[in-house]
């Protein structure tokens, strides 16, 4: 199978996704102004993407779920680990905005996890017969879980860190 035919019988909604998701990494890049609610957006697509796939995909899904939440769980260390380091989240005086700080990090991630993701449904395509295959499973939930769980532990990291400098914690 030759990359043009990869490219090319790709769904078009999935190339539209890679080009909304680099958008939002490159804007991640610098600091902005947002509302709390939409610290969550990318972690909430890809848990969506992330679950749909197990439940879509896979011939046991509940094992997939399973090590899915394996894989949040390993992933959300890494994430709030990976942002503990980072520029803290600002409050906009004045306002209900937060603005949130630049970094490469979530550009980074998001390719990793296109490509991921890529990878595991493109496994699917060429061999179908992974689908009946309970390791795959396993493996495909756990790096769902894994990635989008990157994501939350980024996000909960910002999200909660000024939170307990305020109370003293």
């Amino acid at each position: 199978m030759s990359l043009l035919t990869i490219l090319t019988g790709t769904p078009v909604w999935v190339w539209i996704l890679l080009v909304f998701l680099i958008a939002r990494g490159i804007n991640a890049l610098n600091d902005r102004e947002m509302e709390v609610k939409r610290l969550f957006l990318l972690p909430l697509i890809f848990l969506f993407w992330g679950g749909s796939g197990v439940i879509n995909e896979l011939a046991f899904p509940h094992w997939g779920m399973v090590s899915m939440l394996a894989g949040l769980l390993i992933g959300g260390s890494v994430g709030w680990l990976l942002w503990r380091s980072g520029p803290r989240l600002r409050i906009k005086e004045g306002t209900d905005l937060i603005i949130r700080p630049g970094t490469p990090l979530t550009l980074i991630f998001i390719i990793v996890a296109f490509a991921t993701k890529f990878a595991l449904i493109f496994f699917l395509n060429v061999e179908p017969n992974l689908k009946y295959a309970f390791n795959f499973n396993l493996m495909f939930g756990l790096l769902s879980g894994i990635i989008d769980g990157v994501f939350w532990g980024g996000t909960l990291n910002l999200y909660f860190t000024p939170r307990q400098a305020e109370k003293g914690i």
